[in-house]
């Protein structure tokens, strides 16, 4: 059944480095007058647990339960001369301390007092916001089971894609929290699987895990960066042999049809958003090899799907695009004794993408412009943890993460790559290329209890991590023929991109390790924290202190020999190089206040600092041996010379224009003073228990950003662009000549002044006066945002559960980039919203009925122009009309773009907004006894029942394709499954 915690507000104090697996119960035993009982013993027993756990309690009276799994829980207390009291159905989720107090009586004759129920709802220690799914909201919520299924029913979580029945299953789903995306932390098992520093690693086996913790705001000193903290729990086993065969089943007679004819009048193909077929298959099985000693479980996933595809227009419309994806997972649990536990994980995932898009913006005609992905994740561990006395518990991991992740254009074609931003199309072929990443990990803590200590309890913890980090990176083509072709929103060539390669094979495990990705960048991250969770009264204090050291750094490596019209890249070896070693502390300080002392009503206010981790993505910046070797030239296809053909639309050496980028071998550094970025948070919450198992909350979130960075060319300040031009903005309608026609204006570098600018140059000149050298560099790309927020929670009874959550955020930073030009885009105002609910109900005969509801507003955006980079009709400084170089904002790894937004107020962003998003999901569930424990789950799904259309993504660009849908959200879709269980 589904549990309490699916939008309840279940605040906790992570333990182990913000990567702990475990709950905890405390509390204090008192007899009936209110004095103190010391010498209690009290026992925690659970199905999850192995053994017995067992304390006593001190001459205060308290006792401690530090590190129990996740799992439903007997307490016992027992003293001679009192009665003994048993608190059953104490629910433990991963972070969550439970506060249970006992009053025992004096026995008149030897009995038991059991209590069922009235488990704690709120957190009174913490002020953390969590969302903690156990095993049955796991399985009982209808959706395509994976992680950001989990994050799309979370309060003030945003998704920048809706899936319905699985049609976005095996593709990452961006997502923000309270306004900001990114800064995230992803891990399994206590391990750190973060792709980068913010998206998920690989696509785990939803089926394997016994409970999923997100930690959204708050977090205290274990975490160290601002974003949202996932954490998967894998299943143990237990004390009887068990295990669980799941499938289900869609197919494309199970669904409605929901794009409107005025939508499929603008060439979007019917049904192209549906699914064709979809299958999921789970097996897990584990138990005892000794009870209560060895515990084993093994899982194995095999998941397929099949949609339409409304990006594949003209002679491939209808083609499906297909995602296969499986993983094999092992877990194994040693009670070496009564204190100390080892624990092994294993797992495995497997993508498998034949037709992946290099953008979602755009269409395509041709399957040899996508890309073929096959690639493969894994992540392994062992752990001990163990109690060394009454009043310390020490947990210790080390693991390592990895995959490789290949991307091949599926045609073999040297025609130059054309991106058409008119049309809104990519025509012959992309990338072959791959990145393989490899995380190794060590991570440890303890947790030490102090009684009387300034009149308070007081819970220390200490810990920390070495993060050991490589990536590498290469192409042997960046684009087919190593040549991008830019075609403006007016239809006339814009850019022109030639690329060198930086591998030597692509397409195999192992291909970075083995050298054959010739860029490499690497990050070791040591980091430390203390805190104290310090309770005195009714008021508990979460004060910690965190410190973290990361070097970005460049290891030995070399470059290919590479020449093509003016491109020419020399062999080269490059030496060890480090670009920064950053050195943070950070505060974090809380307070939860127990307004009535009953922990039925708690004010909760949190402030705390937070700095980002660059990732070895600042590393892969500024790699003189950089793994997208690249320069950019303006190109209009008019020039004349003995090479060129004018007119004929493709790029012949010697039509070049004005270089406007550069990203080859030292030609990008960091700025020796870059800041690392960072973050502040305060949070004031109001959590009421309204009756037994409701409870709800309030609050307002404040959350900034400062200092971030990127790739900049400060000797082409903002200043430089001073020659203005006029541009014909055709409008709305895309069509040039009518009423919507407006002329706007915006600025270009004087050509003259850059006439003798190219790759090698990285000083001024009298012919380069703004050299292209680009800087890695902190920008004022800063953002606020302000959150409202409330949710409510009834916990299971009576037959029904309930919950919802509503959040509301006001943000101001810079949606594109900071543009570092006088042309924009800016920083603008905006807003999101979202409304998620939840229920269950046990109806008679077997029969469960399970519902979600999520309502997402659509995102703000503007309309997008893109002038072409050589414009012939500037006014120069000195009164008369020449030729400049325009550019928007530079922050795209060295490269200039050339895409402004069409309005230039400051409003511009709020001028349009996405369609609001609207789904309700149902299951209808009978569970049919087989006798000796066994029975089956027999289960129906529908998605989407109102058949709500919405285009998730649309095209932006000015043209004839503005506002045609490039994502469109799945139609009604059933679902048919079955869970055997035993």
């Amino acid at each position: 059944m589904l549990t309490a915690c699916l939008l309840a507000s279940t605040h906790a104090f992570a333990q182990g480095g913000g990567a702990s697996t475990t709950g905890s119960i405390n509390g204090k035993v008192a007899d009936t007058s209110g004095g103190v009982l010391p010498g209690v013993t009290v026992s925690a027993s659970s199905p999850s647990l192995m053994g017995v756990q067992t304390s006593v309690t001190d001459t205060g009276g308290n006792y401690r339960f530090p590190a129990l799994p996740p799992g439903t829980y007997t307490v016992t207390f027992e003293l001679p001369g009192f009665n003994t009291l048993k608190r059953e159905n104490i629910v433990i989720a991963m972070g969550f301390t439970a506060n249970v107090n006992a009053e025992l009586a004096v026995a008149s004759l030897q009995e038991t007092v059991t209590v069922t129920g009235n488990s704690p709802v709120i957190d009174t220690s913490s002020t953390r916001v969590q969302q903690n799914f156990k095993l049955e909201a796991l399985q009982e919520i209808p959706n395509s089971r994976d992680l950001w299924a989990l994050l799309a029913v979370t309060p003030a979580v945003t998704m920048s894609r809706i899936d319905v029945g699985g049609n976005r299953a095996g593709t990452q789903t961006g997502y923000t929290a309270y306004g900001f995306s990114g800064q995230n932390r992803v891990l399994v098992e206590g391990i750190n699987t973060t792709e980068g520093t913010a998206g998920a690693g690989f696509y785990v086996d939803y089926g394997s895990f016994e409970e999923v913790f997100l930690g959204t705001i708050g977090q205290g000193a274990e975490m160290p960066t601002p974003g949202v903290q996932s954490q998967m729990l894998g299943k143990s086993g237990g004390n009887r042999f068990q295990g669980e065969i799941y499938q289900d089943y869609e197919r494309n007679s199970w669904q409605a049809a929901n794009i409107p004819a005025n939508i499929l009048a603008r060439n979007i193909k019917e049904h192209s958003n549906e699914l064709q077929k979809y299958r999921d298959f789970n097996l897990n099985v584990g138990g005892p090899v000794k009870q209560d000693k060895l515990w084993w479980y093994f899982s194995y996933r095999n998941q397929k799907n099949s949609v339409g595809q409304p990006n594949f227009i003209g002679p491939i419309a209808g083609t499906l695009f297909d995602t296969k994806l499986w993983n094999p997972s092992g877990k194994a649990t040693y009670q070496m004794n009564k204190n100390n536990k080892m624990i092994g994980y294993y797992q495995w995932g497997q993508k498998i993408q034949p037709n992946r898009l290099p953008s979602n913006t755009n269409s395509y005609t041709d399957l040899g412009t996508t890309l073929k992905q096959i690639s493969g994740s894994w992540i392994y561990k062992g752990e001990w943890n163990g109690t060394i006395s009454n009043n310390a518990y020490v947990e210790a991991r080390y693991g390592v993460f990895g995959y490789y992740f290949p991307l091949l254009a599926n045609t073999d074609t040297t025609l130059h790559e054309i991106v058409n931003a008119q049309l809104a199309q990519y025509f012959n072929g992309d990338q072959k290329e791959q990145t393989d990443r490899q995380r190794r990990q060590a991570t440890g803590s303890m947790t030490y209890f102090k009684d009387g200590l300034l009149g308070g309890s007081h819970n220390f913890k200490f810990g920390g991590e070495l993060l050991l980090e490589t990536g590498w990176f290469g192409y042997t083509q960046a684009y087919s023929g190593n040549v991008r072709e830019n075609i403006g929103t007016n239809g006339l060539p814009s850019t022109v991109i030639l690329a060198a390669p930086t591998a030597t094979q692509v397409g195999s495990l192992g291909d970075g390790p083995k050298g054959n990705l010739l860029s490499v960048a690497k990050l070791n991250t040591v980091d430390a924290f203390l805190s104290d969770q310090y309770t005195v009264g009714r008021a508990t204090f979460n004060l910690g202190v965190r410190f973290d050291h990361y070097d970005a750094f460049t290891p030995e490596q070399t470059q290919l020999a590479y020449s093509y019209g003016p491109l020419n890249v020399t062999n080269a070896s490059f030496p060890v190089q480090h670009y920064v070693k950053w050195n943070s502390v950070v505060p974090r300080v809380g307070v939860s206040y127990d307004l009535k002392g009953d922990g039925k009503t708690v004010l909760k206010l949190n402030w705390g600092r937070y700095k980002f981790n660059p990732g070895v993505g600042l590393a892969s910046q500024a790699n003189p041996n950089q793994d997208l070797k690249t320069v950019t030239y303006a190109w209009t296809d008019t020039k004349v010379c003995p090479t060129c053909i004018p007119g004929d639309r493709t790029y012949q050496p010697g039509e070049e224009g004005n270089l406007t980028a550069s990203a080859l071998s030292n030609s990008i550094t960091v700025d020796p003073n870059i800041k690392q970025p960072g973050s502040t948070q305060a949070t004031a919450y109001l959590e009421r228990q309204l009756t037994e198992g409701v409870g709800a909350r309030v609050g307002f979130v404040y959350y900034s950003v400062y200092d971030q960075f990127n790739t900049y060319q400060p000797l082409r300040p903002a200043s430089a662009y001073n020659a203005p031009f006029a541009f014909n903005d055709i409008g709305v309608d895309g069509v040039s000549g009518t009423v919507d026609d407006k002329s706007l204006t915006f600025y270009g570098i004087p050509s003259a002044l850059i006439s003798g600018c190219s790759a090698t140059v990285t000083t001024v000149t009298p012919t380069c006066a703004y050299p292209t050298n680009s800087v890695v560099t902190n920008a004022q790309q800063n953002g606020k945002y302000k959150t409202v927020e409330f949710s409510v929670n009834k916990r299971q009874s009576h037959n029904y559960s309930l919950g919802a959550g509503l959040g509301y955020t006001w943000q101001h930073d810079f949606p594109v980039t900071f543009a570092a030009t006088p042309n924009g885009p800016f920083d603008y105002d905006y807003s999101s919203a979202s409304f998620k609910a939840n229920g269950i109900y046990n109806a008679p005969f077997g029969i469960l009925l399970s519902g979600v509801y999520r309502f997402q507003l659509g995102s703000n955006y503007a309309r997008t122009i893109g002038p072409s980079a050589t414009q012939t009709a500037c006014r120069l400084p000195d009164g008369t009309t020449g030729g400049c170089t325009f550019a928007s904002q530079r922050a795209q790894g060295g490269s200039a773009g050339t895409t402004v937004f069409a309005n230039q107020t400051a409003d511009a962003y709020k001028e349009f907004r996405q369609d609001n998003i609207s789904v309700i999901d149902l299951r209808i569930e009978k569970t049919v006894s087989l006798g000796r424990g066994a029975k089956v789950r027999l289960f129906g799904d529908i998605y989407n029942i109102a058949n709500f259309y919405a285009a998730e993504t649309i095209t932006q660009s000015t043209g004839s394709a503005f506002q045609i849908p490039t994502a469109i959200l799945g139609p009604r879709t059933g679902r048919l499954g079955f869970r055997f269980i035993w």
